[in-house]
């Protein structure tokens, strides 16, 4: 029985601490966060290489992700400003924002520390390609394709 007991109080004195830790993580990310870096996981094409460069540049720059301990964000970009709720889940694994214009949006945590922020984001693009199907006849088709991008921030100064 004091076995039995022992095992109890072990289980959640373990459940205390996982729901503390989840808690000091929800802390840490409330703060204005800035950009460090951006990754693809698709390759970037050489030609755009420059573009892509100068545009984590310019974000580097000017974009800001401010997380509030009321549950709201904002995103300013320039003179552009989002806004919006975030709520963090129960292992701090994926942020969910809802945007003011309802638009939801899942993010996969994968580093969350007092100096780092690192998550991941993925979209589709589209595009119409052209092909020749079996009878030789020239036609087009949709091609759909994930895109994961990786960003990496830290905090504003």
């Amino acid at each position: 029985m004091k076995i039995v007991n022992a095992i109890k109080v072990l289980v959640i004195l373990a459940s205390v601490m996982l729901l503390t830790s989840c808690a000091d993580k929800s802390k840490l990310l409330i703060k204005t966060w800035m950009v460090e870096n951006l990754k693809y996981t698709t390759e970037v094409p050489v030609e755009m290489q420059e573009q892509i460069d100068r545009t984590i540049e310019e974000m580097r720059k000017s974009f800001r992700l401010i997380y509030n301990a009321d549950g709201t964000y904002t995103t300013q970009n320039n003179e552009e400003v989002l806004k919006g709720t975030w709520k963090l889940n129960w292992n701090s694994s994926q942020i969910t924002s809802i945007s003011s214009n309802g638009d939801k949006k899942e993010y996969k945590i994968l580093e969350l520390t007092e100096s780092k922020l690192v998550f991941k984001t993925s979209y589709v693009t589209s595009q119409i390609e052209n092909y020749t199907d079996s009878n030789s006849a020239s036609k087009t088709r949709e091609v759909k394709k994930e895109n994961v991008v990786t960003f990496e921030m830290i905090p504003a100064k």
